[in-house]
């Protein structure tokens, strides 16, 4: 059995976990420049990263079920 290629979910995964860390930057400097640090890191911040570490285990939890799956499939031409 060949060893599968995940480049394209590995990319998107990068590019999506990047673009979620210029959201909470960007978010957090409008917040700092009106004044609402504080109340903005309390409540938004740990629940963006959450959801950031969240995306990378289900992604990584699956990603180990689809391999176990992808075992278990009988090859071309075996008799079941």
């Amino acid at each position: 059995m060949q060893k599968p290629s995940y480049t394209t979910s590995k990319q998107a995964l990068w590019i999506s976990s990047a673009m979620a860390w210029t959201v909470i930057l960007v978010l957090a400097i409008g917040a700092a420049m009106n004044g609402q640090a504080v109340e903005f890191g309390t409540v938004a911040v740990p629940s963006m990263v959450f959801l950031i570490a969240a995306m990378l285990g289900i992604h990584r939890g699956f990603g180990s079920m689809d391999m176990r799956a992808m075992r278990h499939v009988p090859e071309p031409g075996d008799r079941p």
